[in-house]
């Protein structure tokens, strides 16, 4: 995780992996693309410079690894309006507009075929949005080992809401930076604090219920403020919330070291999970304003959220009771330490000329 973190680029929330928006229309289905170029370069292996030779490689690229089709499998024809290298919002992206032609005039349910990136960098999505009649819903998202949807031009109510499960699942899966301040606050869990140093190991049972306090209150912190922002459609500059979160990933990891807040853990991870909701909060509208504003795909957003972190919780929390009984967990804990806050340390020294820019 840690080698994944320092991959992360500076603003993990903008545009961190690819998104189709599908359009749907009497006549044809509009394809709005956007592929991060940094991504786009690396998988590609073809130039970004937005010359002729670069637009041609890109326009290839993209007809070989994007189609939709019908149920009976026929392709659909394709048409690129439009393609160019741009910075509209955070990092520069690929941007296209592909127009295809369905065999009948009303689109029905269709098959999206998808391997851009995907099919190089197993880590990175692509994130699928229909927009029927001006209602735009987040229907999936396609991954190293899924490069094909069904696509349903009106989804159901319950489509939508497990749409939003599955976003917020794969975005706290992607979100280092949470994560990481997760685990940093869980390994000072099992211990006690005497002055200014770490100086005993709680019980079992102890350790257990200040696992529960530190991850209930981050929970409760981050939930608080994304249901909030979305719901009252509040906006904040991305870069200070992003900057304010790598700061938070340092201050938890040196704490693991020497205590800083002890006895406080659980207070700091609802303060701090205040700030990583602004963060969900703003994927979340930038992916799908109607979402971020929709109660039910807000609480299906963050229900994802939560499973994605009980899952990593289940890998991290029985190793981590039984090392803090072992004679060399100040040494497996510092290391961890260390290598989390130099993290953050990156991610800090990244976001901050952003603040500015």
């Amino acid at each position: 995780m840690l080698l994944a973190a320092f991959a992360q680029p500076a603003l993990a929330h903008l545009t961190p992996n690819s998104e189709i928006t599908l359009t749907v229309r009497s006549g044809e289905v509009v394809a709005d693309v956007i592929i991060p170029r940094s991504e786009y370069a690396y998988a590609s292996g073809n130039g970004v410079s937005g010359d002729a030779a670069s637009l041609r490689a890109a326009r290839a690229y993209l007809a070989d690894r994007f189609a939709l089709a019908g149920p009976d499998g026929d392709l659909w024809p394709q048409h690129l309006d439009s393609l160019r290298f741009a910075q509209v919002q955070g990092p520069p992206d690929l941007l296209a507009r592909v127009r295809f032609t369905p065999p009948q005039p009303t689109p029905e349910r269709f098959v999206m075929r998808w391997s851009a990136v995907i099919d190089v960098v197993p880590d990175h999505f692509a994130l699928v949005v229909v927009n029927t009649a001006g209602d735009s819903r987040v229907i999936g998202a396609l991954r190293h080992d899924l490069q094909e949807i069904a696509v349903d031009p009106v989804p159901s109510s319950w489509a939508a809401f497990t749409s939003a499960v599955s976003l917020g699942a794969i975005h706290i899966g992607e979100g280092y930076d949470h994560l990481l301040f997760l685990l940093a606050l869980l390994l000072a869990a099992p211990l006690i604090a005497r002055g200014s140093r770490w100086d005993g190991i709680r019980t079992m049972r102890g350790t257990f219920s200040r696992l529960v306090q530190i991850t209930f209150g981050f929970t409760l912190g981050h939930s608080a403020t994304l249901v909030l922002a979305g719901m009252t459609a509040i906006e904040l500059p991305s870069a200070p919330v992003e900057a304010a979160i790598a700061f938070s990933v340092i201050l938890t990891a040196v704490h693991a070291i020497r205590p800083i807040f002890p006895g406080r853990e659980a207070w700091v991870s609802i303060g701090f999970g205040l700030i990583h909701g602004l963060a969900f909060a703003t994927l979340l509208a930038e992916t799908d304003a109607r979402m971020a504003q929709s109660l039910p795909s807000l609480l299906g957003f963050n229900l994802g959220i939560e499973l994605g972190q009980l899952a990593v919780l289940a890998i991290a929390v029985p190793p981590l009771m039984l090392l803090a009984r072992r004679p060399r967990f100040s040494h497996y804990r510092t290391a961890a330490a260390v290598g989390i806050a130099l993290c953050g340390s990156w991610w800090l020294v990244q976001r901050v000329p952003l603040i500015v820019a």
